[in-house]
C-alpha cells in the first residue's frame, strides 16, 4: 500500500475530526445556551440586565443582587428544550475527482437530528449587610447536542456531536447608593465535548492508489474525538436606577480560554481499511483543541408604565468572530493538523417584553426576541448544528402562594430561517476534499418549556 503525502494527510485529518460547530441545540446563536432564567424566558430574555426577579440575575448582572426584594433565597430551574432539525437533501454527490457519484446512502435526510435536551440552573443569594450580597449560580452557558441517523448524507462531516459545560458562578453585589449598585462574579468552567463521523477510506484509498482495492465509500470508518477542561472568567454588572419609574443595565461576561485535552478514537470497519487508515496516519492517539468562548456585553432598559406594568428591553452583543478556525493538534507525529474554518461573526440580540402584576399572587409576562446568525454564510454552515436567525416568542407566568415561595413557567417558540448548506469538496488540500459536495436546506423549529421554584427565607 502506498504512503499518503502530506497535501493529503491535513486534508484527511480537516475531514475526519471536523468539530466545526461547538454549537448549542439550534435555540440561540453560535453555540450559546441564554435559557438561565424562566421569569426571564416568559419577557424573552429583555429582562437580563435589569429586572433583578430572582437569583438568575447573578448569570445576567451580579449587580442586580443588590435590587431583589428577598435578598435570602434559593431558585431551582429546568428548561426542556425540544428542537426540530430535518435535512433536506438537494443532489449531495461524493468528490468528483474520486468516483462522481451522488453519496450511498441508507436514510439520506438523517432523520430528526434535535433530540430533547434538559438544561437545569441554581442560584443562591445572601444578604451580607445593607451594602453587599454574596450568591452563587450553577448552570450551563454552552452547549450541543446532535444525532444523526447512521449512513446519512453528511455522515463525513457529522453523525453524533455532544458538548456539555458547567459554570460555577459566585457574586458580589455592592450598594454604593440607593440608585446605584455594581456587581462582580467569577466563573470556573468545565467543558466536556464527544463528536463523531464517518470517514471514507474508500475514497482515500483511491486518491492514494493504495493495494486493498477500497472504492469509494465502500469501507467507511468513524472517528470520534474526545476531551474536556476546567478554565475560568469573570462577569460584571451595573444597575442604575435612574428614577423611580426607570432603571439601566449593564453587564459583561469575559470570554474564557480552553483547551480541551482526550483522545482520538478510530474505528475501521477491515482489515484492509484498517491499514489505509494507518497509512494515512488515522490511528488512535492524544489530542488537544483550543477552544475560545465569547465574550458578551448586554444594556438593558426597565421601565414601569404603571404599578402593574413594566417594559424591558434588551440588546446583546457576542464576540463570536473570536471563533475564526478550530485547530486540532495530535501526539502522534505522523498525524497532521486537523484545521476547520469557522470565520463566524459578532452578532447581536433584540428583545422585548413586558411583565403585568395582576395581583399579589399572579404575575404575566410576554417577549419577542430576534437572534441573529453568528455564521456569515452556507459554505460555513456545519450540519453538527445549522445556525440561521431565529425569531422568539415567548409567554410565562408566576403563581406565589405565600411570601416565601413562588413558582415560575414559561413557554418560548423559535422561528428559525431556513438553513442553506453548500459545502463543497474542493481540489487537493482542501479541508472538505473527502467529504464531497454536501448541498441541502434545513427545515428547523424549537419548542422550550420551563419551570421553576424560589424559596425565601
Amino acid at each position: 500500500m502506498s504512503q499518503t503525502n502530506t497535501p493529503f494527510k491535513v486534508s484527511l485529518l480537516a475531514a475526519s475530526v471536523s468539530l466545526a460547530a461547538f454549537s448549542s441545540t439550534v435555540n440561540a446563536a453560535g453555540f450559546g445556551i441564554i435559557e438561565q432564567s424562566v421569569t426571564g424566558l416568559g419577557a424573552a430574555f429583555s429582562t437580563g440586565s435589569t429586572a433583578a426577579s430572582d437569583g438568575s440575575t447573578i448569570y445576567f448582572n451580579p449587580a442586580g443582587m443588590s435590587f431583589l426584594k428577598n435578598r435570602n433565597a434559593a431558585t431551582f430551574g429546568a428548561h426542556i428544550i425540544d428542537p426540530n432539525a430535518k435535512f433536506n437533501d438537494d443532489g449531495s454527490t461524493i468528490t468528483t475527482a474520486l468516483g462522481g457519484a451522488s453519496l450511498n446512502t441508507n436514510n439520506e435526510e438523517g432523520g430528526d437530528a434535535g433530540p430533547v435536551a434538559l438544561v437545569p440552573n441554581f442560584y443562591y443569594t445572601r444578604a451580607i449587610n445593607d451594602k453587599w450580597t454574596a450568591g452563587v449560580g450553577i448552570n450551563a452557558p454552552f452547549g450541543l447536542t446532535t444525532d444523526y441517523d447512521d449512513g446519512w448524507v453528511g455522515r463525513y462531516y457529522a453523525l453524533k456531536s455532544e458538548l456539555k459545560t458547567i459554570n460555577i458562578n459566585p457574586s458580589v453585589a455592592y450598594k454604593a447608593s440607593n440608585t446605584l449598585s455594581f456587581g462582580f462574579g467569577l466563573n470556573a468552567q468545565y467543558i466536556d465535548a464527544a463528536l463523531t463521523n464517518a470517514i471514507d477510506l474508500g475514497s482515500i484509498c483511491a486518491a492514494t492508489a493504495c493495494a486493498a482495492g477500497l472504492t469509494p465509500q465502500a469501507a467507511d470508518g468513524e472517528v470520534e474525538v474526545a476531551g474536556d477542561d476546567w478554565s475560568f472568567g469573570y462577569n460584571l454588572g451595573l444597575l442604575w436606577q435612574a428614577t423611580p419609574a426607570t432603571r439601566i443595565g449593564l453587564a459583561y461576561r469575559s470570554k474564557i480560554k480552553h483547551t480541551l485535552k482526550g483522545e482520538a478514537d478510530f474505528d475501521s470497519p477491515t482489515a484492509a481499511a484498517a491499514a489505509v487508515a494507518a497509512g494515512a496516519g488515522l490511528v488512535d492517539g492524544d489530542v488537544q483543541a483550543d477552544a475560545n468562548l465569547p465574550d458578551s456585553l448586554s444594556i438593558g432598559l426597565q421601565h414601569n408604565v404603571n404599578s402593574k406594568l413594566t417594559i424591558n428591553a434588551d440588546i446583546t452583543w457576542t464576540n463570536w468572530s473570536e471563533l475564526e478556525e478550530l485547530r486540532f493538534e495530535f501526539d502522534n507525529v505522523n498525524t497532521a493538523d486537523g484545521v476547520t474554518t469557522l470565520e463566524w461573526e459578532d452578532s447581536n440580540r433584540y428583545s422585548l417584553g413586558m411583565t403585568y402584576q395582576y395581583n399579589n399572587q399572579w404575575t404575566w409576562r410576554a417577549g419577542v426576541a430576534f437572534d441573529e446568525s453568528a455564521t456569515p454564510n452556507a459554505e460555513l454552515i456545519s450540519p453538527r448544528v445549522p445556525d440561521a436567525d431565529r425569531t422568539w416568542l415567548t409567554a410565562g407566568f408566576t403563581y406565589k402562594p405565600s411570601n416565601k415561595m413562588s413558582f415560575d413557567f414559561g413557554y418560548a417558540h423559535l422561528f428559525i430561517d431556513d438553513a442553506k448548506v453548500e459545502k463543497l469538496a474542493g481540489a487537493g488540500g482542501s479541508e472538505n476534499f473527502f467529504r464531497g459536495n454536501l448541498n441541502g436546506e434545513y427545515d428547523i423549529d424549537v419548542n422550550i418549556i420551563s419551570a421553576q421554584a424560589r424559596w425565601s427565607f
